[in-house]
Order: structure tokens, then sequence, then C-alpha cells
């Protein structure tokens, strides 16, 4: 598996891209936008966080995704994981894991795009159990995604994700939300704020309450920066990351 991830990303990487005046980050927010990569665009997305709570401290390096638009309303996708270094204090004892995570590989379509109204794709995405033991779900899980965004005013949008995972093997099925408002400051930078929940069947839910921002260079490069706090498992993360599309 992992040497067919290493063969997508070859072909990707031999294609004679141009360079990227519209390409749309999905970072740094945990919803994905709705924007799709121009057709011939390349992107490269990254980051790192740090997370913790009472139990639990893990570092996560990558956060890689590449993002190539080979129609003009088709991206495909391949996400390449983190590495994680991880520490949980047990009673009188404490393990320590590092390795990478599941890679996963998707495409999103645009199928709603006109002035005025919101943008809506739907996107696919298959998680692949390719990562080190103690990082690895063991299973290969689909999941679906309705994404959508809308520009309220030129300094004003809100965006929305509707996810469903379905449960394979040991894993329970679930359902993401996300609602995101952003502002604009200036031509360069903006902010956002919002709300991330992810639900399981048996009432054990993830609550996330998330923000932060991006700054675009002149190289049409994005930086940003992010936090957020979930407050079933009282869990902060902060993270950095970097997008440039080609």
């Amino acid at each position: 598996m992992k040497k067919l991830l290493s063969v997508i990303v070859l072909l990707f990487c031999s294609l004679n891209f141009v360079h990227a005046q519209t390409y749309s980050p999905d970072r740094p927010g945990i919803g994905n936008g709705s924007f799709i990569t121009p057709e011939g665009i390349f992107g490269v997305e990254a980051g790192l966080d740090f997370r913790t709570n009472d139990f639990v401290n893990q570092f996560n390096i990558g956060q890689v995704l590449l993002r190539i638009g080979v129609m003009e309303n088709l991206e495909l996708r391949a996400g390449l994981g983190s590495f994680s270094s991880r520490k949980v204090e047990l009673i009188g004892s404490r393990v320590t894991n590092s390795g990478l995570q599941d890679m996963s590989i998707g495409a999103k379509y645009n199928f709603l795009s006109k002035e005025g109204q919101p943008n809506v794709s739907g996107m696919v995405n298959i998680s692949l159990p390719v990562g080190d033991d103690a990082f690895t779900s063991d299973e290969v899980v689909p999941s679906l995604t309705v994404l959508a965004d809308h520009s309220l005013n030129e300094d004003v949008s809100i965006s929305s994700n509707l996810g469903y995972s379905f449960g394979v093997g040991d894993l329970r099925d679930s359902w993401l939300f996300t609602l995101t408002p952003g502002f604009s400051l200036d031509d360069n930078m903006g902010v956002y704020g919002g709300y991330a929940g992810r639900y399981y069947g048996d009432g054990i839910n993830q609550n996330w309450l998330e923000a932060g921002f991006t700054y675009r260079l002149e190289t049409e490069a994005q930086l940003d920066a992010n936090l957020g706090y979930e407050t079933e498992g009282e869990t902060f993360f902060i993270g950095i990351g970097f997008a440039k599309g080609f």
C-alpha cells in the first residue's frame, strides 16, 4: 500500500504545473473548504500541532495534503498523514509511542458555483491502514462529506461541512458537522472561529471549539496558526502550517 501511495505522489509531481493564482487551501480548520483546486494546479499543505490533556501529550508533524486539479470541477487528493510522538500518563507508569499515522486518498467535486449563491462540493475520502501500530485504525475507512461556503459580504463568509464515516470492523460509524465563520481583516489576513462536532451512535461525542488566522504572502503561499479545545476530553491543541499552489 505504501508503494502505491508513493507512485501516486510521483505521478502528481511529474506533471507540468503552473503558478497558482487562485489556489484556496483547506488548512487550517478541522473542516475542509468547498473550493476546488483549479485544473493544472498542484497544491501542497503541511503543518504541525501539539495536543494535550490530563493524560496524553501528543506532537504531530507533517499533516501533508497533496491536491491536484484534474478537471474544471474535480480535484484528486492524497493525505500523507503525520509522524506522531505520544506520551500517555497512567497510574504509576508512562507509555511512549511514536510512528506514522494512516494515510488517505480521495476526490472533491464541485457541483454548485454561482455568484451570489453558496459554493457547494462533495468529497469522498478513503483512509488507508498503513500507519504504525499505535496510530493505525487497522481498517480501510470510507467517508463522504458535503462542503459549503457562502460569502455574506466582502469581509464575512461562513463555511460548513456535513460528513459521514462508515463503521468498519470494530470502528463505529460517525457524523461530522462543522460551522466556521471567517472574517477578512485586509487583502492578506483573515481570521476564523467555529465549532466542529463528531457524533457517534453510542452517545460518546467530540465537541471542538477552534479559532485561527491565515496570512497570504506575495508568493501566493499561505501561513496559518490555529488552536482549539475539545470539551468532552478536555483536550487543547495549538498548531501552525503552510500551503501553496504550484
